[in-house]
């Protein structure tokens, strides 16, 4: 007698029976989020192993989303592990420790390694699924996801002296300059997502269900792009915060980053939210940059896992990942 559940990747046609199982165990979730969040995501690929039952349809899924990232030089794929659902009934369903691993590791086999369309690493923030993952999954912890914050004040923040020789001003989409920006960022990490303009138009300007302010800061003369910011506002670790999302400015334009982190609070301070924040990771001279600027350090219970499949060990992503906010789906 044949099993009841298949494990075999992503089909077209797939979407309505994984919304179904989603939408059970998450809040819910639209076809049109679904689409831009999956099937339209700039690496143009689907990596979903999913369970399905011959009478119930999809009981359970490990998605990851895949994005474009620079490792080393190299333009490589990497995987943001979200989503991931197993229906309660089926969960013991198969070889110990359950469907949930076992899901997992034909994920990895079909999608983690060193080809084209493989995934360097996955990354994840598992609250929840956290001792299973260690156990055997090959979670291993990258660092404290903890946040830069200015608590907002009586009056609002004190307005923030600029070069007068730039400008910001409020996009709703980035132009190819975006593109010339990002190779100039690039030569100061090792690891970043690529933030050109298919990628940061898709991730904020095109997104379903969720609202960001896009923001460019260009020289008043030349009108050369300088760098860009992502505000949006969000109940998120502190109710009714105004969050920098995303930054992409070079680390030692001390101008750019003035300019850009004066319009984030007058943003905070228009919106009337409790505080402003924005997170780089903890060996990032932005991190250090950010506190002499006024903000303080506010630890969440948010951690940050990796699970590597080449060469790199813990230390490299620790010391080398440029990382916001943006990078993960929660904001």
């Amino acid at each position: 007698m044949s099993a009841p559940i298949t494990i075999r990747p992503y089909q077209p046609g797939d979407e309505e029976s994984l919304l179904k199982g989603h939408n059970q165990i998450f809040p819910e979730r639209s076809l049109a989020h679904w689409q831009w969040k999956f099937g339209a995501n700039p690496t143009g690929q689907v990596h979903t192993m999913v369970a399905d039952h011959e009478e119930e349809g999809l009981v359970g899924a490990y998605v990851t989303l895949p994005v474009h990232a620079s490792i080393e030089g190299q333009r490589r794929i990497i995987g943001q592990c979200v989503d991931l659902w197993v229906q309660p009934k089926h969960r013991r369903f198969g070889p110990r420790p359950g469907l949930f691993v076992n899901l997992a590791l034909a994920h990895y086999e079909e999608w983690g390694g060193k080809g084209e369309n493989q995934n360097s690493f996955h990354h994840g923030w598992p609250i929840a699924t956290w001792r299973i993952g260690q156990k055997y999954l090959k979670y291993e912890i990258v660092r404290d996801w903890d946040f830069l914050y200015r608590e907002m004040t009586p009056g609002g923040f004190p307005k923030r002296s600029t070069s007068d020789e730039l400008e910001v001003r409020k996009v709703d989409r980035f132009n190819e300059d975006v593109n010339d920006l990002w190779a100039e960022f690039s030569k100061e990490t090792q690891l970043a997502v690529i933030r050109d303009q298919r990628y940061l138009n898709w991730r904020y300007a095109d997104s379903v269900d969720s609202s960001y302010e896009l923001y460019e800061c260009r020289e008043k003369s030349s009108n050369k792009l300088r760098g860009i910011a992502i505000v949006a506002q969000r109940d998120f670790v502190i109710p009714n915060m105004c969050i920098l999302v995303d930054w992409m400015v070079p680390q030692h334009d001390v101008d750019t980053t003035t300019a850009l982190v004066a319009k984030a609070e007058e943003r905070a301070c228009a919106l009337g939210t409790n505080a402003l924040a924005t997170l780089f990771q903890h060996r990032d001279p932005r991190f250090n940059e950010f506190q002499k600027m006024g903000f303080l350090v506010y630890g969440t219970i948010y951690f940050q896992v990796v699970i590597p499949f080449d060469k790199h060990d813990t230390h490299f992503y620790r010391e080398e990942w440029y990382h916001t906010l943006g990078d993960s789906d929660l904001i």
